[in-house]
């Protein structure tokens, strides 16, 4: 089986990690340069890194498949590697009964977990810098403003309420997805097949009656576009409106650059690039 595969990392979203996975010991990367080693221990644990000698008492590292690992490192193919995380895990939207907000992602099919907590995130706890464009707008000077991420992930959360559900698929390759085990899932829902429109392309569903709603998620849509653009299958459309965002906050590139399969308007992403770099010297 070929070792080397991109995953998406979610709950909340991080963008798309790059694996070199040889069984025993695994190489992790989030640009496609450095990379962080994990191997198996003798008890079956995985461990981060290669300590040089077991401490006393310690569960020692297996070295079985070091060189594997050396050599896949030395000789893998340019990155980006084909995304392999078919199964999907989507919150529900209470009403219409499809998926709303991609909640997790999985390579293996025996990988999939029991759901037990349905509550979108949309970033990590420690970041609390979303600045939606269209809440912005609404908001009249003085006002009281409530975090435009709280309401973002009450916006997406409240529209699977009372009771949210939540349902694994696998993906085809033509966009389509079976319908898999999950929770609170009415009869039917198991087993059964949607077609590729049913998905949103992207984190969440685009797809609002209101503009402030359709706005918000696409501001935060655009607010992640660096990441974003290292997705593979996108339309034409959406790489370029998603290549236009990540050139306005250019500092996410210096990490997805490398793992973006295609770019559209190469002058100004390259001008976006060395903005980042210049910011980050700074």
């Amino acid at each position: 089986m070929n070792p080397y595969y991109g995953v998406r990392r979610l709950g909340p979203y991080l963008g798309v990690i790059q694996v070199i996975d040889v069984g025993e010991a695994c190489a992790y990367s989030t640009n496609g340069r450095s990379w962080r080693i994990r191997q198996q221990t003798a008890s079956g644990r995985f461990r981060w890194g290669v300590p040089q000698r077991p401490v006393a008492g310690d569960d020692p590292v297996r070295n079985c498949n070091a060189a594997q690992l050396v050599e896949a490192l030395e000789n893998h193919p340019p990155v980006p590697f084909p995304l392999r995380d078919r199964f999907e895990l989507w919150l529900l939207d209470n009403d219409t009964r499809l998926p709303l907000a991609l909640l997790a992602t999985r390579y293996r099919e025996s990988e999939m977990a029991e759901v037990r907590d349905p509550h979108w995130h949309a970033f990590p706890t420690t970041a609390t810098d979303f600045v939606s464009v269209t809440l912005e707008r609404k908001t009249p000077p003085g006002s009281y403003r409530r975090s435009h991420r709280d309401q973002l992930e009450s916006l997406v959360n409240m529209a699977s309420r009372p009771l949210p559900a939540a349902q694994w698929f696998e993906r085809r390759a033509d966009g389509s997805g079976e319908g898999r085990e999950g929770l609170r899932l009415a009869q039917g829902e198991p087993g059964r097949v949607l077609d590729q429109g049913d998905f949103p392309e992207l984190l969440v569903s685009e797809a609002w009656d209101d503009e402030v709603s359709h706005g918000l998620i696409a501001d935060y849509h655009d607010w992640c576009a660096a990441s974003l653009l290292a997705h593979q299958n996108l339309r034409q459309t959406t790489r370029a409106r998603l290549e236009r965002a990540a050139c306005r906050r250019p500092a996410g590139l210096l990490d997805s650059y490398p793992l973006i399969p295609e770019i559209l308007d190469d002058e100004a992403m390259r001008v976006a690039l060395v903005s980042a770099r210049l910011m980050d010297a700074g």
